[in-house]
């Protein structure tokens, strides 16, 4: 061995370990939190289960509020229950607001180059275009409240009369049905009451956007966690990144007829708000200026994140009166006495409704169909609960733990909507501000109060107008199909019209 070979190795053994050094001196005083044992490669990714909900509710059991796994390729924190999950999604930092750089985030960005509302990361381009969208949908929902209401109203009709048509005799699938009348809705929300022909041709490829989008995603991407498939499955990437075209190029041919027809003062859908909302803002508009197609972006995550979570919970609270025939009676019982029968049911008539607001509650709790948030990014070293997180992990809020937290509802897996019914007959206030269906924080779901009023209408107009009967040889399953948006297992029901 020559003495220069020798003095370079010397040299990087000592470089080695004063690096190694200087770690441990940065990370003796962390604490971070602890784990199950996992796989190489892969992870935890094996261990979740049919139904990960329930195997994270048993590592909480086990590990505490906050626990690590790795999940595929990223280091992962989960944080659990109200008090964890609520200090962690309102840092006071941020420090848990970002997002990580998923492939398929990356694809859903690519052709514009703009980040979505929904997936992209945390800066102040994201923070003006969440304060544009929440104040075009507050003008939409304050200003046009009874287009909202004919709207919904109007189309729920035609529902009902289809479900009562096709499903009053014999048995069927309502889900197809469902998931029409809630597009139609989201779609005429956003772009406007159209041509008939307009709607259906692009109702329908969203519909089929949405179910190809689902198909490829499945319980989460692969592509996501484990990044170097892209190179084995190549043509899974090609396809998300052209069925993610489809849905872009139809937000942008709405968009560009927004422009070119808008007029100042006539707030026509969501659309003309953005728009109203972005020429309005003169406090940040030399800094941060939205693109065309930022404002595209943020269309298409309503449109589609709408249409995906609005329609499936439509499809649980049908599925659950279905199952709990009492519970159903209850709330026709309900309507019956406070709205009657010879008019629709309005807004106005939510605050009255106790035991109506209490089901949409107890669903969306019970069920949980997003039990885990859209993955956040700490974006800097941080502290949940006590515990250290560094900068670059994924952090994972469980918000099916917070939904059946023992500790606060005492019995989390009955069905019970009285529990949301204080002793003074109205919701209890505690109570409706532990569902997390929404997401906490800064990055909680932009749409929410439009969401709201969707399920709100629909849903008690439904109610109204008919009932939902399980047949005799139908076992009506209330386990989900997880996935990004868990899913009831298709179920059959009679629907008959109430006299």
């Amino acid at each position: 061995m020559s003495d220069l070979t020798f003095v370079l190795g010397l040299a990087l053994t000592v470089f080695m370990t004063v690096l190694f050094l200087q770690w441990l001196l940065q990370n003796k005083e962390k604490k971070y939190p602890k784990g199950p044992a996992g796989f190489p490669i892969v992870g935890h990714l094996p261990l979740f289960g049919k139904y990960p909900p329930k195997t994270f509710l048993k590592w909480w059991n086990s590990f505490g509020d906050v626990f690590s796994i790795r999940l595929g390729s990223w280091n992962t924190v989960v944080v659990n229950g109200y008090n964890a999950v609520k200090a962690a999604a309102e840092h006071p930092d941020d420090a848990f607001s970002g997002r990580p750089n998923f492939l398929t985030m990356e694809i859903l960005s690519e052709r514009t180059k703009e980040d979505r509302l929904a997936f992209g990361n945390f800066s102040p381009v994201y923070l003006k275009q969440r304060k544009l969208a929440s104040k075009a949908l507050r003008m939409f929902t304050s200003k046009r409240s009874e287009v909202i209401e004919e709207l919904v109203t109007s189309e729920t009709n035609v529902f009902v009369d289809i479900l009562v048509k096709k499903y009053n005799r014999n048995a069927g699938l309502i889900e197809l049905d469902v998931q029409t009348l809630v597009t139609k809705i989201i779609y005429q929300f956003l772009y406007g009451r159209g041509k008939t022909v307009e709607v259906e041709r692009h109702v329908k490829t969203i519909i089929e956007f949405l179910e190809e989008f689902n198909e490829l995603s499945g319980n989460g991407s692969s592509l996501d966690v484990l990044p170097w498939l892209q190179y084995i499955m190549p043509w899974k990437v090609e396809a998300i990144r052209k069925n993610t075209a489809r849905s872009d190029d139809l937000v942008t041919e709405q968009v560009h007829q927004h422009y070119d027809t808008f007029v100042p003062g006539n707030i026509r859908d969501v659309a003309d708000a953005i728009i109203a909302s972005d020429a309005d803002d003169e406090e940040n508009k030399d800094r941060y200026v939205l693109t065309r197609a930022r404002l595209n972006l943020t269309l298409a995550d309503l449109q589609d994140a709408g249409v995906d979570t609005t329609h499936k919970t439509l499809l649980w609270l049908f599925l659950y009166m279905a199952k709990f025939p009492d519970v159903q009676e209850k709330v026709f019982t309900e309507i019956k006495d406070i709205v009657g029968t010879n008019r629709s049911v309005m807004l106005k008539d939510k605050p009255e409704l106790v035991f109506t607001n209490a089901v949409l509650l107890e669903v969306m709790r019970f069920v949980s169909q997003v039990p885990f948030s859209i993955p956040h990014y700490a974006m800097k070293n941080a502290k949940i609960q006590g515990f250290d997180v560094d900068k670059d992990t994924v952090v994972i809020f469980n918000l099916y733990s917070v939904h059946h937290e023992i500790s606060f509802w005492g019995d989390p897996e009955i069905f019970r909507p009285e529990r949301f019914i204080s002793d003074r007959k109205s919701l209890d206030k505690e109570k409706c501000n532990h569902i997390f269906a929404f997401g906490r924080g800064r990055r909680r779901c932009v749409g929410e109060i439009l969401a709201q009023m969707n399920l709100f209408i629909s849903f008690s107009n439904v109610m109204q107008k008919c009932k939902f009967i399980k047949p005799a040889d139908e076992q009506l399953h209330i386990t989900p199909i997880p996935g990004l948006v868990y899913t009831p297992k298709p179920y059959k029901v009679l629907v008959q019209e109430r006299n």
